[in-house]
Protein backbone atom coordinates (compact mmCIF):
# COMPACT_ATOMS: atom_id res chain seq x y z
CA UNK A 1 0.00 0.00 0.00
CA UNK A 2 1.67 3.22 -1.12
CA UNK A 3 2.37 5.84 1.63
CA UNK A 4 1.39 9.14 1.15
CA UNK A 5 2.52 12.21 2.41
CA UNK A 6 0.26 14.74 5.09
CA UNK A 7 1.43 18.35 3.95
CA UNK A 8 -0.17 21.18 6.66
CA UNK A 9 -0.33 24.72 4.99
CA UNK A 10 0.61 26.41 8.62
CA UNK A 11 -1.46 30.18 8.81
CA UNK A 12 -0.76 30.68 11.98
CA UNK A 13 -0.19 30.38 15.47
CA UNK A 14 -3.23 28.63 16.66
CA UNK A 15 -2.84 25.08 14.86
CA UNK A 16 -5.27 22.53 16.27
CA UNK A 17 -3.01 20.05 15.11
CA UNK A 18 0.35 19.41 17.08
CA UNK A 19 3.33 18.27 14.48
CA UNK A 20 4.57 15.05 13.98
CA UNK A 21 7.03 13.09 12.00
CA UNK A 22 3.75 12.57 9.61
CA UNK A 23 3.30 15.76 8.79
CA UNK A 24 5.16 18.35 6.87
CA UNK A 25 4.78 22.06 7.36
CA UNK A 26 4.58 24.86 5.05
CA UNK A 27 3.82 28.61 5.43
CA UNK A 28 1.89 29.00 2.40
CA UNK A 29 0.78 26.81 -0.75
CA UNK A 30 3.29 28.58 -2.88
CA UNK A 31 6.00 27.15 -0.92
CA UNK A 32 4.38 23.54 -1.08
CA UNK A 33 4.21 24.20 -4.74
CA UNK A 34 7.83 25.32 -5.04
CA UNK A 35 9.06 22.00 -4.02
CA UNK A 36 7.10 20.37 -6.74
CA UNK A 37 5.93 17.66 -3.82
CA UNK A 38 4.30 14.04 -4.54
CA UNK A 39 0.32 13.68 -4.72
CA UNK A 40 -0.53 14.01 -0.77
CA UNK A 41 -3.36 15.31 1.62
CA UNK A 42 -3.69 18.93 2.37
CA UNK A 43 -4.57 19.99 5.50
CA UNK A 44 -4.66 24.25 6.52
CA UNK A 45 -4.13 24.85 9.94
CA UNK A 46 -3.08 27.63 12.61
CA UNK A 47 -5.84 30.13 11.76
CA UNK A 48 -9.42 30.46 13.58
CA UNK A 49 -11.23 31.90 10.51
CA UNK A 50 -13.73 33.84 12.38
CA UNK A 51 -12.85 36.90 10.60
CA UNK A 52 -13.70 37.60 7.14
CA UNK A 53 -9.51 38.64 6.68
CA UNK A 54 -8.71 35.25 8.04
CA UNK A 55 -11.12 33.36 5.31
CA UNK A 56 -9.64 35.01 2.62
CA UNK A 57 -6.19 33.98 3.56
CA UNK A 58 -7.69 30.46 3.55
CA UNK A 59 -9.29 31.04 0.27
CA UNK A 60 -6.17 32.24 -1.63
CA UNK A 61 -4.53 29.42 -0.28
CA UNK A 62 -7.29 27.17 -1.87
CA UNK A 63 -7.24 29.06 -5.01
CA UNK A 64 -3.44 28.41 -5.49
CA UNK A 65 -3.92 24.55 -4.66
CA UNK A 66 -6.97 23.79 -6.89
CA UNK A 67 -5.09 26.43 -9.60
CA UNK A 68 -2.32 23.36 -9.74
CA UNK A 69 -2.16 20.27 -11.73
CA UNK A 70 -0.78 18.42 -8.71
CA UNK A 71 -3.41 19.50 -6.33
CA UNK A 72 -6.33 20.11 -8.58
CA UNK A 73 -8.15 16.96 -7.45
CA UNK A 74 -6.16 16.35 -3.77
CA UNK A 75 -8.09 16.08 -0.42
CA UNK A 76 -7.77 19.06 1.20
CA UNK A 77 -9.11 19.56 4.81
CA UNK A 78 -9.45 22.49 6.77
CA UNK A 79 -8.63 22.31 10.94
CA UNK A 80 -11.79 24.52 11.53
CA UNK A 81 -15.04 25.42 10.05
CA UNK A 82 -15.07 28.24 8.22
CA UNK A 83 -18.94 28.90 7.08
CA UNK A 84 -18.66 29.59 2.84
CA UNK A 85 -15.46 27.93 2.93
CA UNK A 86 -16.42 24.78 4.02
CA UNK A 87 -18.38 23.52 1.01
CA UNK A 88 -15.40 24.36 -1.11
CA UNK A 89 -13.14 21.53 0.87
CA UNK A 90 -13.38 17.51 1.54
CA UNK A 91 -13.85 18.18 5.17
CA UNK A 92 -13.13 20.00 8.68
CA UNK A 93 -11.51 17.67 10.88
CA UNK A 94 -9.72 18.18 14.11
CA UNK A 95 -7.77 14.60 13.91
CA UNK A 96 -6.21 13.95 10.11
CA UNK A 97 -5.72 10.65 11.04
CA UNK A 98 -9.53 10.03 11.40
CA UNK A 99 -10.04 11.11 7.49
CA UNK A 100 -7.18 9.06 6.11
CA UNK A 101 -9.45 6.32 4.88
CA UNK A 102 -11.35 8.59 2.17
CA UNK A 103 -8.32 10.52 1.63
CA UNK A 104 -6.20 7.69 0.45
CA UNK A 105 -9.33 6.41 -1.39
CA UNK A 106 -9.46 9.94 -3.18
CA UNK A 107 -5.05 9.10 -3.95
CA UNK A 108 -5.29 5.80 -5.12
CA UNK A 109 -8.34 7.01 -7.72
CA UNK A 110 -5.92 9.59 -8.79
CA UNK A 111 -2.93 7.29 -9.23
CA UNK A 112 -4.74 6.80 -12.62
CA UNK A 113 -4.96 9.71 -14.06
CA UNK A 114 -2.58 10.98 -16.53
CA UNK A 115 -1.07 14.55 -14.53
CA UNK A 116 -0.02 15.93 -17.60
CA UNK A 117 -3.00 16.03 -19.45
CA UNK A 118 -4.31 18.44 -16.26
CA UNK A 119 -1.80 20.96 -17.05
CA UNK A 120 -3.67 23.19 -19.56
CA UNK A 121 -6.92 21.02 -19.40
CA UNK A 122 -9.29 22.55 -16.84
CA UNK A 123 -12.44 20.55 -18.65
CA UNK A 124 -10.56 18.09 -17.80
CA UNK A 125 -9.62 19.19 -14.02
CA UNK A 126 -13.45 19.42 -13.43
CA UNK A 127 -13.95 15.78 -14.68
CA UNK A 128 -11.25 14.27 -12.62
CA UNK A 129 -11.89 16.17 -9.21
CA UNK A 130 -15.43 14.36 -9.78
CA UNK A 131 -14.40 10.88 -11.10
CA UNK A 132 -11.52 10.81 -8.03
CA UNK A 133 -13.65 11.03 -5.46
CA UNK A 134 -15.41 7.86 -6.47
CA UNK A 135 -18.41 6.98 -8.20
CA UNK A 136 -21.24 7.81 -5.83
CA UNK A 137 -20.10 11.49 -5.93
CA UNK A 138 -22.38 13.85 -6.69
CA UNK A 139 -21.50 17.65 -8.36
CA UNK A 140 -24.10 19.30 -5.96
CA UNK A 141 -25.03 23.32 -6.48
CA UNK A 142 -25.03 24.70 -3.41
CA UNK A 143 -27.02 28.14 -2.50
CA UNK A 144 -25.47 31.47 -2.42
CA UNK A 145 -28.37 33.46 -1.13
CA UNK A 146 -25.46 36.28 -1.76
CA UNK A 147 -24.99 35.38 -4.95
CA UNK A 148 -26.34 37.21 -7.76
CA UNK A 149 -26.67 33.56 -9.12
CA UNK A 150 -28.58 32.13 -6.06
CA UNK A 151 -26.83 28.63 -7.00
CA UNK A 152 -23.57 28.02 -7.60
CA UNK A 153 -20.31 24.91 -7.64
CA UNK A 154 -18.27 27.25 -6.04
CA UNK A 155 -15.72 24.11 -5.72
CA UNK A 156 -15.40 24.00 -9.55
CA UNK A 157 -15.10 27.74 -9.83
CA UNK A 158 -11.92 27.07 -7.91
CA UNK A 159 -10.49 24.74 -10.62
CA UNK A 160 -11.24 27.08 -13.27
CA UNK A 161 -7.88 29.05 -14.54
CA UNK A 162 -9.22 32.83 -14.16
CA UNK A 163 -9.36 32.12 -10.59
CA UNK A 164 -5.32 31.44 -10.52
CA UNK A 165 -5.02 34.51 -12.43
CA UNK A 166 -6.72 36.33 -10.12
CA UNK A 167 -5.00 34.94 -7.01
CA UNK A 168 -1.20 36.32 -8.48
CA UNK A 169 -3.24 39.43 -9.19
CA UNK A 170 -4.89 40.51 -5.97
CA UNK A 171 -4.16 39.17 -2.89
CA UNK A 172 -5.74 40.27 0.51
CA UNK A 173 -3.25 42.64 1.48
CA UNK A 174 -4.07 44.53 -1.70
CA UNK A 175 -7.91 44.59 -1.25
CA UNK A 176 -9.74 46.58 1.50
CA UNK A 177 -13.68 46.64 2.07
CA UNK A 178 -16.15 46.01 -0.46
CA UNK A 179 -13.45 44.71 -2.68
CA UNK A 180 -12.12 42.42 -0.44
CA UNK A 181 -15.91 40.70 0.24
CA UNK A 182 -16.82 41.04 -3.77
CA UNK A 183 -13.09 39.02 -3.86
CA UNK A 184 -13.92 36.70 -1.93
CA UNK A 185 -17.53 35.87 -3.67
CA UNK A 186 -15.33 35.58 -6.85
CA UNK A 187 -18.69 35.92 -9.03
CA UNK A 188 -17.02 35.84 -12.27
CA UNK A 189 -15.48 32.38 -11.73
CA UNK A 190 -19.16 31.29 -10.04
CA UNK A 191 -20.90 32.73 -13.77
CA UNK A 192 -17.97 30.98 -15.67
CA UNK A 193 -18.38 27.25 -13.32
CA UNK A 194 -21.98 27.43 -14.48
CA UNK A 195 -21.15 28.16 -17.88
CA UNK A 196 -18.51 24.87 -17.91
CA UNK A 197 -20.91 22.26 -16.03
CA UNK A 198 -23.41 23.59 -18.97
CA UNK A 199 -20.96 22.76 -21.38
CA UNK A 200 -20.11 19.49 -19.88
CA UNK A 201 -23.09 18.43 -19.70
CA UNK A 202 -24.12 18.96 -23.67
CA UNK A 203 -21.13 17.17 -24.74
CA UNK A 204 -22.12 14.12 -22.37
CA UNK A 205 -19.39 14.25 -19.52
CA UNK A 206 -21.93 14.64 -17.07
CA UNK A 207 -25.36 13.39 -16.39
CA UNK A 208 -28.41 15.13 -14.45
CA UNK A 209 -28.82 12.80 -11.23
CA UNK A 210 -31.67 14.90 -9.49
CA UNK A 211 -33.70 18.05 -10.02
CA UNK A 212 -32.69 20.20 -6.75
CA UNK A 213 -34.54 23.13 -7.36
CA UNK A 214 -36.29 25.69 -9.61
CA UNK A 215 -35.79 29.12 -9.74
CA UNK A 216 -37.11 32.73 -11.51
CA UNK A 217 -34.38 34.76 -12.81
CA UNK A 218 -34.52 38.15 -14.28
CA UNK A 219 -34.95 37.77 -18.03
CA UNK A 220 -32.90 40.77 -18.74
CA UNK A 221 -29.91 40.28 -16.34
CA UNK A 222 -30.07 36.82 -15.88
CA UNK A 223 -29.71 37.08 -11.40
CA UNK A 224 -32.28 35.72 -9.13
CA UNK A 225 -32.52 38.46 -6.76
CA UNK A 226 -36.33 38.84 -6.97
CA UNK A 227 -39.05 41.26 -4.82
CA UNK A 228 -42.18 40.50 -5.47
CA UNK A 229 -43.95 44.18 -5.02
CA UNK A 230 -48.18 45.21 -5.27
CA UNK A 231 -48.61 48.08 -7.36
CA UNK A 232 -51.37 50.09 -8.66
CA UNK A 233 -52.53 48.45 -11.82
CA UNK A 234 -53.36 52.08 -13.01
CA UNK A 235 -50.54 54.11 -12.18
CA UNK A 236 -48.16 51.59 -11.45
CA UNK A 237 -47.51 52.95 -7.98
CA UNK A 238 -47.08 51.18 -4.85
CA UNK A 239 -48.27 53.80 -2.75
CA UNK A 240 -52.39 52.15 -2.02
CA UNK A 241 -54.00 51.06 0.81
CA UNK A 242 -56.58 48.35 1.99
CA UNK A 243 -59.87 50.13 2.64
CA UNK A 244 -63.49 49.15 3.13
CA UNK A 245 -65.34 50.68 0.56
CA UNK A 246 -69.16 52.31 0.80
CA UNK A 247 -71.68 52.00 -1.77
CA UNK A 248 -74.60 55.07 -2.07
CA UNK A 249 -77.83 53.06 -3.62
CA UNK A 250 -79.20 56.85 -3.36
CA UNK A 251 -76.43 58.55 -5.41
CA UNK A 252 -73.91 55.78 -6.81
CA UNK A 253 -71.27 57.23 -4.93
CA UNK A 254 -68.44 55.19 -4.09
CA UNK A 255 -65.50 55.87 -1.13
CA UNK A 256 -63.89 54.54 1.65
CA UNK A 257 -66.39 54.07 4.81
CA UNK A 258 -63.74 56.77 6.41
CA UNK A 259 -65.44 59.47 4.04
CA UNK A 260 -69.21 58.45 4.95
CA UNK A 261 -68.68 58.69 8.65
CA UNK A 262 -70.52 61.91 10.44
CA UNK A 263 -70.55 61.75 14.15
CA UNK A 264 -71.91 57.79 15.00
CA UNK A 265 -73.59 57.57 11.69
CA UNK A 266 -72.59 57.00 8.06
CA UNK A 267 -73.91 60.09 5.92
CA UNK A 268 -73.28 60.21 2.22
CA UNK A 269 -70.63 63.13 1.29
CA UNK A 270 -72.00 63.73 -2.12
CA UNK A 271 -75.89 63.89 -1.41
CA UNK A 272 -76.04 64.03 2.31
CA UNK A 273 -77.98 60.66 2.29
CA UNK A 274 -78.32 59.44 6.12
CA UNK A 275 -77.28 55.00 5.71
CA UNK A 276 -78.77 53.39 8.20
CA UNK A 277 -79.21 50.08 6.57
CA UNK A 278 -77.24 47.85 4.74
CA UNK A 279 -78.52 45.94 1.52
CA UNK A 280 -81.21 48.82 1.56
CA UNK A 281 -79.54 51.96 1.83
CA UNK A 282 -75.43 51.14 0.91
CA UNK A 283 -73.67 48.29 0.61
CA UNK A 284 -69.61 47.54 0.27
CA UNK A 285 -68.44 47.19 -3.21
CA UNK A 286 -65.63 44.45 -4.51
CA UNK A 287 -62.86 47.46 -4.60
CA UNK A 288 -61.28 47.18 -1.96
CA UNK A 289 -57.88 49.12 -2.65
CA UNK A 290 -56.88 52.99 -2.95
CA UNK A 291 -54.48 54.06 -4.45
CA UNK A 292 -52.69 57.62 -2.65
CA UNK A 293 -50.94 58.79 -5.67
CA UNK A 294 -53.81 58.38 -8.62
CA UNK A 295 -57.24 57.69 -6.59
CA UNK A 296 -58.31 54.99 -8.57
CA UNK A 297 -60.24 52.47 -6.64
CA UNK A 298 -59.23 48.42 -7.39
CA UNK A 299 -60.31 45.21 -6.14
CA UNK A 300 -56.60 43.28 -6.29
CA UNK A 301 -53.59 45.12 -7.35
CA UNK A 302 -50.90 44.26 -9.76
CA UNK A 303 -47.88 41.82 -8.67
CA UNK A 304 -44.56 42.70 -10.77
CA UNK A 305 -41.48 41.45 -9.81
CA UNK A 306 -38.59 43.72 -9.41
CA UNK A 307 -35.10 42.50 -10.14
CA UNK A 308 -32.83 44.37 -7.13
CA UNK A 309 -29.94 44.09 -9.02
CA UNK A 310 -31.21 45.86 -12.54
CA UNK A 311 -34.33 47.28 -10.96
CA UNK A 312 -35.89 45.71 -14.09
CA UNK A 313 -40.38 45.17 -13.19
CA UNK A 314 -40.98 42.25 -15.21
CA UNK A 315 -44.69 40.36 -14.99
CA UNK A 316 -44.04 37.12 -13.13
CA UNK A 317 -45.27 34.91 -16.20
CA UNK A 318 -42.27 36.18 -17.97
CA UNK A 319 -39.54 35.49 -15.59
CA UNK A 320 -36.66 33.27 -16.86
CA UNK A 321 -37.40 29.85 -15.24
CA UNK A 322 -34.09 27.77 -14.63
CA UNK A 323 -34.01 24.31 -13.11
CA UNK A 324 -31.01 23.71 -10.82
CA UNK A 325 -29.44 20.15 -11.03
CA UNK A 326 -27.13 17.44 -9.51
CA UNK A 327 -24.86 16.19 -11.47
CA UNK A 328 -22.87 12.58 -11.38
CA UNK A 329 -20.02 11.64 -14.13
CA UNK A 330 -20.97 9.85 -17.10
CA UNK A 331 -19.41 7.02 -18.56
CA UNK A 332 -17.54 8.96 -21.55
CA UNK A 333 -16.70 11.43 -18.30
CA UNK A 334 -14.60 8.63 -16.77
CA UNK A 335 -13.07 7.61 -19.71
CA UNK A 336 -11.86 11.03 -20.63
CA UNK A 337 -9.97 11.00 -17.19
CA UNK A 338 -9.27 7.40 -17.86
CA UNK A 339 -7.35 8.45 -21.22
CA UNK A 340 -6.32 11.98 -20.48
CA UNK A 341 -8.29 12.91 -23.74
CA UNK A 342 -11.63 14.65 -24.18
CA UNK A 343 -13.31 13.37 -27.36
CA UNK A 344 -15.34 16.10 -29.14
CA UNK A 345 -17.74 15.30 -31.77
CA UNK A 346 -17.04 16.83 -34.98
CA UNK A 347 -19.48 19.09 -35.48
CA UNK A 348 -19.31 20.97 -38.80
CA UNK A 349 -22.58 23.28 -37.77
CA UNK A 350 -23.16 25.78 -34.60
CA UNK A 351 -26.63 26.05 -32.93
CA UNK A 352 -27.68 28.70 -35.87
CA UNK A 353 -26.18 26.46 -38.62
CA UNK A 354 -23.27 27.74 -39.21
CA UNK A 355 -20.24 26.21 -40.75
CA UNK A 356 -17.51 25.84 -38.43
CA UNK A 357 -15.15 29.24 -39.09
CA UNK A 358 -12.21 26.66 -39.84
CA UNK A 359 -14.09 24.58 -42.37
CA UNK A 360 -15.43 27.63 -43.98
CA UNK A 361 -11.87 28.47 -44.57
CA UNK A 362 -10.83 25.64 -46.07
CA UNK A 363 -13.77 25.79 -48.66
CA UNK A 364 -12.82 28.87 -49.32
CA UNK A 365 -9.37 27.75 -50.19
CA UNK A 366 -10.63 24.60 -52.10
CA UNK A 367 -13.37 26.84 -54.31
CA UNK A 368 -9.98 29.32 -54.74
CA UNK A 369 -7.96 26.26 -56.68
CA UNK A 370 -11.25 24.78 -58.50
CA UNK A 371 -11.69 28.39 -60.08
CA UNK A 372 -7.58 27.84 -61.26
CA UNK A 373 -9.17 24.80 -63.62
CA UNK A 374 -11.93 26.31 -64.40
CA UNK A 375 -11.86 30.19 -64.77
CA UNK A 376 -15.98 30.56 -65.11
CA UNK A 377 -16.42 28.84 -61.54
CA UNK A 378 -17.33 32.39 -59.67
CA UNK A 379 -17.66 33.04 -56.60
CA UNK A 380 -17.85 35.98 -53.75
CA UNK A 381 -18.16 36.47 -50.45
CA UNK A 382 -20.35 38.43 -48.55
CA UNK A 383 -19.66 39.86 -44.88
CA UNK A 384 -22.17 40.85 -42.60
CA UNK A 385 -20.92 43.29 -39.32
CA UNK A 386 -23.93 44.01 -36.44
CA UNK A 387 -23.14 47.28 -34.40
CA UNK A 388 -24.38 47.92 -31.00
CA UNK A 389 -24.92 44.61 -30.02
CA UNK A 390 -23.79 44.88 -26.58
CA UNK A 391 -25.94 47.96 -26.02
CA UNK A 392 -29.08 46.49 -27.25
CA UNK A 393 -28.65 43.63 -25.21
CA UNK A 394 -27.58 45.53 -21.54
CA UNK A 395 -30.87 47.40 -22.60
CA UNK A 396 -33.65 45.17 -23.60
CA UNK A 397 -32.12 41.67 -21.72
CA UNK A 398 -30.61 38.24 -23.13
CA UNK A 399 -34.05 36.82 -23.63
CA UNK A 400 -35.79 39.61 -25.51
CA UNK A 401 -31.79 40.20 -27.38
CA UNK A 402 -31.94 36.44 -28.40
CA UNK A 403 -35.33 36.73 -30.12
CA UNK A 404 -34.41 39.70 -32.03
CA UNK A 405 -30.78 38.31 -33.23
CA UNK A 406 -33.46 34.90 -34.39
CA UNK A 407 -35.49 36.44 -36.06
CA UNK A 408 -32.45 38.47 -37.49
CA UNK A 409 -30.83 35.26 -38.30
CA UNK A 410 -33.98 33.81 -40.17
CA UNK A 411 -34.81 36.49 -42.46
CA UNK A 412 -31.26 36.94 -43.56
CA UNK A 413 -31.56 32.91 -44.18
CA UNK A 414 -34.95 33.07 -45.90
CA UNK A 415 -32.50 35.44 -48.68
CA UNK A 416 -29.44 33.03 -49.31
CA UNK A 417 -29.70 29.83 -51.14
CA UNK A 418 -29.47 26.57 -50.00
CA UNK A 419 -26.53 26.14 -51.90
CA UNK A 420 -24.79 29.07 -49.72
CA UNK A 421 -22.43 28.83 -46.87
CA UNK A 422 -22.45 30.67 -43.86
CA UNK A 423 -20.01 31.17 -40.74
CA UNK A 424 -19.25 33.43 -37.98
CA UNK A 425 -15.61 34.55 -37.00
CA UNK A 426 -16.71 37.00 -33.92
CA UNK A 427 -19.74 37.34 -32.19
CA UNK A 428 -20.60 40.50 -34.43
CA UNK A 429 -18.98 39.16 -37.81
CA UNK A 430 -20.64 36.72 -40.34
CA UNK A 431 -19.51 35.65 -43.69
CA UNK A 432 -21.77 34.18 -46.74
CA UNK A 433 -20.14 32.12 -49.38
CA UNK A 434 -21.96 32.47 -52.61
CA UNK A 435 -21.03 29.45 -55.35
CA UNK A 436 -21.31 30.42 -59.14
CA UNK A 437 -22.01 33.77 -58.00
CA UNK A 438 -20.29 37.14 -59.36
CA UNK A 439 -19.32 40.16 -57.57
CA UNK A 440 -22.09 42.18 -59.07
CA UNK A 441 -24.83 39.92 -58.63
CA UNK A 442 -23.80 39.41 -54.34
CA UNK A 443 -23.87 43.43 -54.40
CA UNK A 444 -27.12 43.13 -54.77
CA UNK A 445 -28.24 40.57 -52.01
CA UNK A 446 -25.88 42.79 -49.63
CA UNK A 447 -28.14 45.25 -50.48
CA UNK A 448 -31.06 43.98 -49.41
CA UNK A 449 -29.91 42.79 -46.46
CA UNK A 450 -28.91 46.16 -45.30
CA UNK A 451 -32.78 47.22 -45.61
CA UNK A 452 -33.52 45.06 -42.74
CA UNK A 453 -32.18 47.75 -40.52
CA UNK A 454 -35.38 49.46 -41.95
CA UNK A 455 -37.49 46.67 -40.54
CA UNK A 456 -35.91 46.17 -36.86
CA UNK A 457 -38.38 47.51 -34.55
CA UNK A 458 -36.10 48.30 -31.29
CA UNK A 459 -37.04 50.15 -28.22
CA UNK A 460 -33.97 51.08 -26.81
CA UNK A 461 -31.42 54.09 -27.43
CA UNK A 462 -29.08 51.85 -29.69
CA UNK A 463 -30.16 50.11 -33.04
CA UNK A 464 -28.50 47.44 -34.22
CA UNK A 465 -27.29 48.22 -37.41
CA UNK A 466 -26.44 45.81 -40.07
CA UNK A 467 -23.18 46.76 -42.66
CA UNK A 468 -23.18 44.15 -46.11
CA UNK A 469 -20.14 44.14 -48.10
CA UNK A 470 -19.65 42.16 -51.23
CA UNK A 471 -15.85 40.87 -51.54
CA UNK A 472 -13.74 38.24 -54.10
CA UNK A 473 -10.66 36.82 -53.66
CA UNK A 474 -8.96 37.98 -56.54
CA UNK A 475 -8.30 35.61 -59.74
CA UNK A 476 -4.31 36.24 -59.56
CA UNK A 477 -4.45 35.12 -55.59
CA UNK A 478 -0.44 34.36 -54.51
CA UNK A 479 -1.67 31.43 -52.11
CA UNK A 480 -2.59 34.11 -49.03
CA UNK A 481 -4.32 31.87 -46.42
CA UNK A 482 -8.25 32.50 -46.56
CA UNK A 483 -8.12 33.22 -43.00
CA UNK A 484 -6.22 36.67 -43.87
CA UNK A 485 -8.59 37.46 -46.33
CA UNK A 486 -11.21 37.40 -44.68
CA UNK A 487 -9.49 39.44 -41.83
CA UNK A 488 -8.92 42.60 -43.82
CA UNK A 489 -12.15 41.76 -45.48
CA UNK A 490 -13.23 42.22 -41.70
CA UNK A 491 -11.76 45.69 -41.51
CA UNK A 492 -13.64 47.32 -44.20
CA UNK A 493 -16.63 46.68 -42.79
Amino acid sequence: MTVYKIYRILLGEEPVHYSDEKITDFPSAGELLEKKPKPGIVLIDGIKGNKTSDMLKVFWELVELRGSAEFCFAPIYISRTMKQLDIMVDGITANIEERLPEAISILERGARVRRDALIDNYNLRMLTYMYVRGDSYLLSPVCAPFSQWVYSYPHIALLLDSASKAAQMLRPEDLSGQDRLRSFRFDTEIMMALKAVAYLEDNGYIERYALVDRIRKCPKCRTGHLNYVDICPNCGSIDFEKKVMMHCFTCGYVAPDSDFRKSMSFVCPKCNTVLRHLGSDYDHPLESHECNNCGSKFIEPEVKADCLFCRTRTDPSDLTVVNVYSYKLSEKGSAAVRTGTMQMEVQLFDGQNNLKFGYFCNILEWMREYRKRYSDEAFSVIGLKFSNLYEVETSLGEDIYNKIMDELIFRIRSMVRSTDITTSSAPDTFWILLPRTALENSRILAERIEKLNDMLEITSEKKIEIRARSFQIPAEDDQTPAEQYLAMFAEEL
